[in-house]
């Protein structure tokens, strides 16, 4: 793990990472067992949980920057209410990877009872 980027690099490699895996799944022959979905799902749902962390670490460093006065607006808008909005969508946003979080976890716990079926020869049995 590289800390020595800067937290926007790391959230852009992060974006073109997830950008890949849009272009490599577009083929179907990507997903060679169903386990290949499950294990993608499972990663998908680490990643919300790790996003919720990332998004409430970000708003804070917003709110430090807001507590020493040291934000100006380019604009001409109102700091303490441009500031207010962030933190509204951020939360707004938390909230609704919650639910993408939960939706993702229901949906691999039935993937990981998944296989691909027996060969001819095998049962299934020991």
């Amino acid at each position: 793990m590289d800390l020595n980027r800067t937290p926007a690099a790391i959230a852009n490699v992060a974006a073109e990472e997830i950008r890949a895996l849009n272009h490599r799944t577009l083929d179907p022959k990507a997903f060679e067992q169903p386990s290949d979905v499950s294990n993608v799902v499972n990663g998908l749902a680490m990643l919300t949980e790790r996003l919720e962390q990332a998004i409430n670490q970000t708003g804070s460093g917003l709110r430090q920057f807001h507590d020493r006065n040291a934000i100006r607006m380019d604009d001409g808008s109102n700091v303490d209410e441009r500031v207010a909005v962030v933190a509204q969508e951020l939360l707004s946003a938390q909230i609704a990877l919650g639910a993408l979080k939960d939706h993702l976890r229901a949906a691999a716990s039935p993937l990981s009872h998944m296989g691909s079926p027996w060969d001819d020869d095998e049962d299934g049995a020991e």
